[in-house]
């Protein structure tokens, strides 16, 4: 009888124990979420992949500024070479920004002053810089890159702002990465939140802010920082009320940033499996006067230049497959500045000075 207590006394240890050293992993994996700071087991060997693989890297830290919604900013997300990547990748293609109807049987896209910032998207696997990134993510969320959306990039400068919305359309998550801060304002507010920790809000009222921001759980844009929130309960379903929230209108200099919302459910998995195959075609800048198919001239003769606007002549991130056919550009001489800026401008593409990336 003896016997048999000291066994099962020794399996309850072995139990707890066990249990213990797997909390401990938990702990380790599930980073941020009880509002400390974090470094990896063994100086951020265990889990490198975390990490930018860029020896530029500055060390990253998580630290949860609110739980309605759950949000959480990973410091030091992006190294300075892949925040100045993704916005070569992103400039020859930004136009205005859209907003999505709210009609859910029709989804268009089309501009509202809510939104008044200049963006494009990157599509998912592009090179081996953003495939990285898009892992790397997919490792601190603990949601499947195929649940990823393409990366929006956007451009912010003086006054523009995104108002209050959230972001719908079935999204779990959403991860803000800021690639370059601006002077002023430009902040990420939460209109209906609360911070983590009552030392956070001593420290928020501290710090200086812009109208749209004081008072409400905000962070101050930083390159390479990411903030990283749930738009949904965790049931999955409901949708958070808490996660409203604001890009406060750019006071001061120029802010770049991209976003990636994570889906509950693989987003688009045809086009994920076909990014796995093979690398999406370099295109040329929209400033070049082309057409891209042999039937265009054809086409344009038969009057679809008016009937299917959005292949021949393009709208909101698509350029267009006949612009030269349908006269919508002009044909640029070689070194012709002037004319190639003017195209862009005329198809609604941003001309921005490649002067204020030179802090990058």
């Amino acid at each position: 009888m003896w016997l048999r207590s000291l066994i099962v006394t020794l399996q309850v240890v072995l139990g707890l124990w066990r249990s213990a050293e797997g909390a401990a992993d938990a702990n380790e994996r599930l980073i941020g979420w009880g509002g400390e700071t974090y470094v990896p087991a063994g100086g951020g060997e265990r889990y490198p992949s975390l990490h930018s693989a860029d020896e530029g890297w500055r060390k990253g830290w998580i630290q949860t500024i609110a739980w309605k919604p759950r949000a959480v900013v990973y410091h030091n997300f992006l190294s300075d070479q892949e925040c100045k990547h993704i916005i070569q990748l992103a400039g020859p293609t930004m136009k205005r920004s859209s907003v999505v109807s709210a009609d859910k049987n029709n989804g268009s896209h089309f501009i509202d002053d809510i939104r008044t910032s200049f963006g494009t998207f990157i599509k998912r696997n592009h090179d081996p810089v953003v495939a990285a990134i898009e892992k790397r993510l997919s490792l601190w969320s603990h949601l499947p890159v195929i649940h990823q959306e393409h990366m929006q990039v956007l451009r912010y400068g003086i006054t523009n702002k995104y108002g209050a919305h959230t972001d719908g359309l079935n999204r779990t998550a959403t991860v803000l990465m800021y690639l370059v801060a601006p002077d002023a304002g430009g902040e990420t507010a939460f209109v209906h939140s609360a911070w983590s920790h009552p030392q956070l809000r001593a420290e928020a009222e501290a710090e200086e802010w812009s109208d749209c921001a004081r008072g409400h759980v905000a962070y101050k844009p930083k390159r390479g920082d990411a903030l990283f929130f749930f738009d949904r309960l965790p049931d999955g379903q409901t949708a958070d009320k808490h996660s409203e929230h604001t890009g406060c209108p750019v006071l001061g200099g120029v802010k770049w940033n991209a976003v990636k919302w994570i889906r509950a459910v693989p987003y688009r998995p045809e086009e994920w499996e076909e990014s796995l195959k093979k690398a999406p075609a370099p295109e040329p800048d929209p400033g070049l006067c082309l057409d891209y198919d042999k039937g265009c001239q054809k086409w344009a003769d038969g009057g679809e230049c008016t009937r299917n606007v959005h292949y021949m002549v393009g709208g909101d991130y698509h350029k267009g497959h006949c612009r030269r056919a349908c006269r919508t550009c002009e044909p640029c001489e070689e070194g012709d500045m002037v004319c190639f800026r003017r195209n862009r401008a005329n198809a609604g593409y941003l001309n921005y000075d490649p002067a204020e990336l030179q802090g990058l």
